[in-house]
């Protein structure tokens, strides 16, 4: 089963309701999931999950999208 993909508005809703954004994360989702942003709310520029889709321990980040 495919799992279908939220809109901006949607996964802008999501963010702002979650526990990510009281812990000071942006907490937008990735378009295609398995991601969200850890840059603080209100940032400019692109959005980045420095945790997942590192291709290695050294590496300084991992998933950037932008919107």
């Amino acid at each position: 089963m495919t799992a279908k993909r939220k809109d901006l508005a949607t996964r802008q809703a999501e963010a702002a309701r979650s526990g990510a954004r009281a812990a000071g994360y942006c907490a937008l989702e990735h378009p295609n999931g398995g991601a969200s942003c850890t840059r603080s709310p209100g940032h400019g520029g692109p959005h980045r999950d420095f945790y997942n889709g590192r291709q290695s321990v050294t590496d300084a980040s991992g998933t950037e999208w932008v919107e």
